[in-house]
């Protein structure tokens, strides 16, 4: 019996005093935290790179549209003519922008605002909205900055870019996130665009 048992205390005391497996053990505590994080981390990265585009896609269509080559509205002096149609290519030119990152859904507002020097306000007098999008309603008072007010704009672009993905393409089940930016800017050739609808 103390022969067969010798063997056998001996066995034990030879894997309690082995290290070589502590590192697989810690692996086992430490690798699930440290992959979360590095997957956590890339998609911080992704959002940020993905916000980066949707402000430049608010404010280069919203340029865009402020640069239209100059047509006189002949029923009002101070207008030049956009087309409807001019319109929905420049708003369509953001999902250029986010390429190659076609996985989420971009939506772009764009609007004329007209002025109110007293309040520091804007009123829409007219939208238009990507597909998948809401145009603002006619009448819409939207705050504005006082600065533009105190540069004498009279008519104001606005526009609003939304656009939401699913962090690492769902591989997390992280939940989706909304990104957004608005832009104002004064218009370039004219005091006002006037738009050609259906043209």
């Amino acid at each position: 019996m103390a022969a067969f048992s010798r063997p056998l205390a001996s066995a034990v005391r030879c894997f309690l005093d082995n290290a070589s497996g502590v590192a697989a053990v810690e692996m086992a505590f430490i690798a699930p935290v440290a992959i979360t994080l590095l997957f956590v981390g890339f998609a911080g990265g992704q959002t940020l790179n993905l916000n980066h585009k949707v402000v430049l896609a608010a404010h280069s269509t919203t340029d865009l549209v402020a640069r239209t080559i100059y047509i006189q509205d002949p029923n009002n002096p101070q207008g030049e003519l956009l087309a409807q149609s001019a319109l929905d290519a420049d708003i369509a030119f953001s999902q250029l922008i986010m390429y190659p990152d076609a996985n989420g859904t971009l939506t772009e507002v764009m609007s004329e605002l007209q002025v109110n020097t007293a309040n520091n306000t804007g009123v829409v007098i007219w939208s238009e909205a990507s597909p998948g999008a809401t145009k603002l309603p006619l009448n819409t008072v939207i705050t504005l900055d006082p600065s533009y007010s105190a540069a004498g704009a009279g008519f104001l672009l606005y526009s609003q870019v939304t656009y939401t993905f699913q962090p690492l393409g769902g591989l997390l089940s992280l939940p989706p996130i909304t990104l957004s930016s608005t832009e104002t800017l004064t218009i370039r050739n004219a005091p006002q665009i006037d738009i050609q609808w259906g043209a």
